[in-house]
């Protein structure tokens, strides 16, 4: 009889430790992003870098960058395609463009920041 009840008790645990998970885990709908157009700064290679980003309540919409001090043929060349990876991952977590470490880490950087401020 022992048994049967800590099994039980196991049992009752583990079903509340996995709604709890569950839970935690975005079971419920909630938007991601508060709309509206947000912007960041961060230190590149020339000069700051700025990404200003539109989003809607659950995704990116737009997606802009300006670093009129970079390298017109390294860093400026790639921010076209820093911004239409940002808006295609619909995050600042992209992959950087190589030959131009120091503006994609100041773009991923300005990036976070504008999401963090749609995020409240």
């Amino acid at each position: 009889m022992k048994r049967s009840a800590i099994r039980i008790a196991v049992l009752v645990l583990v079903l509340a430790l996995t709604a709890g998970l569950l839970t935690a885990c975005g079971g419920g709908d909630k938007a991601a992003y508060t709309a509206g157009t947000y912007t960041g700064t961060a230190q590149g290679y020339g000069g700051e870098v700025t990404v200003t980003i539109t989003v809607d309540a659950s995704s990116i919409t737009d997606v802009t960058i300006e670093g009129a001090d970079e390298t017109p043929e390294v860093g400026g060349a790639a921010l076209d395609t820093l911004a239409e990876s940002i808006k295609t991952a619909g995050s600042a977590e992209i992959d950087g463009v190589a030959g131009a470490t120091v503006t994609s880490d100041a773009v991923k950087a300005a990036a976070a920041d504008a999401l963090a401020q749609a995020q409240g």
